[in-house]
């Protein structure tokens, strides 16, 4: 391994940065899965975002060969990634969860697919979801030939950030996360390099995302939902003045598309609340499915009745 952290050597090609406020059980696998990468010229700066036992972070960080721990003072997770971001050395930036694997080739995919298109911004792959155990349970993203505006659309889902691989000066030049969002923020990077950036897939699994009990992911679809929605609507002020006409009609898309989703999950709520007895609390949730995308609010519920017909038939 020669992974280059030295600010006095010349800069390496990948900096993988990671943000923790915690002791994850899982970092020194996650750690352990980059030590183990094919490709070995990348640096790795670690954002102690607050975590509750700095000491011991530092010990278990040590293990990667000259990484850098870089203390913040308990933001959101946009700014000690932007921090990192901008300290990058390296041609390329790469985030890494606390929690999550690589797979030993990832970055030398990845870094091949944006040598081959230098004009794209990032490069991104299929990803696999595992469990606390390390097993795999399927699918989480899958890159299939999609175009950069069957994404900018809704037409097909979004990479993971988890699975990217950004060119630092088209990151840099997007602007970053935006700090304004609690949740969503990787979306709405996303958003704003596939309108002013392109982004190349790689069909290949090159990373492990991890589900479990203390995933800060975890909230309610329609948390979710809703703050995907306000940033689909600030982008929107951008893609106004696009100088691509079809920016704005593929945003648009795309949030009719979110609108749809949300529909069909309010949908689903108000089932799980009709079930714990919460009557007042599930028409709501019909009422929010309706006002939303009322064929999509209808199509779901007729699919939740056929699916009980066919399943209490038999």
């Amino acid at each position: 391994m020669s992974a280059r952290n030295g600010q006095n050597g010349p800069p390496p090609r990948v900096t993988v940065v990671m943000s923790t406020n915690r002791l994850s059980p899982y970092l020194a696998e996650a750690l352990q899965s980059v030590k183990d990468q094919s490709f070995t010229d990348w640096q790795l700066l670690v954002m102690d975002n607050r975590s509750p036992d700095p000491r011991r972070l530092r010990d278990v960080v040590a293990t990667v060969p000259d990484a850098v721990v870089v203390p913040e003072a308990g933001h959101v997770v946009s700014i000690p990634l932007n921090h990192g971001a901008a300290l990058a050395r390296g041609e390329y930036v790469t985030f890494l969860d606390d929690d999550d694997v690589w797979m030993p080739d990832r970055l030398a995919r990845l870094v091949a697919a944006l040598n081959a298109e230098p004009g794209a911004g990032a490069a991104y792959s299929s990803v696999d979801v595992i469990d606390s155990h390390g097993e795999r349970r399927g699918a989480l993203f899958v890159s299939d030939g999609e175009s950069g505006r069957d994404l900018l659309a809704g037409r097909y889902p979004f990479p993971n950030l988890v699975s990217m691989l950004f060119r630092r000066t088209e990151l840099l030049r997007v602007g970053g996360f935006n700090p304004a969002f609690r949740y969503a923020e990787d979306t709405d990077l996303t958003f704003r390099m596939l309108q002013y950036s392109r982004m190349v897939g790689v069909p290949q699994v090159l990373t492990l995302y991890r589900r479990h009990e203390e995933n800060v992911t975890k909230v309610a679809p329609t948390v979710v939902h809703d703050a995907a929605r306000r940033m689909i609507r600030m982008q929107l002020w951008g893609a106004e003045n696009h100088p691509d006409p079809h920016v704005l009609a593929d945003v648009r898309a795309n949030l009719a598309a979110l609108d749809s989703r949300d529909a069909a999950d309010s949908v689903g709520e108000a089932v799980d609340r009709i079930r714990g007895g919460r009557a007042g609390a599930a028409v709501a949730m019909v009422a929010r499915a309706a006002r939303l995308d009322l064929a999509a609010a209808a199509r779901e519920t007729w699919r939740r009745a056929r699916l009980r017909l066919i399943t209490t038939g038999r």
